[in-house]
């Protein structure tokens, strides 16, 4: 069996293209998916800022 050579890369060229064409064509958004997205990051915002007033309350400033 041949032995094969160890060799290096000493430059390694990388060219990336984005693709012309989607491979599927993307439907149109759903009107309720965009609202149940818009409610959701509400939510989360508002569950977020109620924890940071909890913590707030819970160790006040020194």
């Amino acid at each position: 069996m041949a032995r094969q050579k160890q060799t290096v890369a000493e430059r390694l060229r990388v060219v990336v293209e984005p693709a012309r064409n989607s491979a599927t064509p993307l439907p149109s958004p759903d009107p309720r998916l965009a609202e149940l997205v818009q409610l959701l990051a509400r939510q989360a915002a508002r569950d977020f800022v109620e924890a940071e007033d909890h913590d707030a309350r819970d160790h006040p400033p020194d």
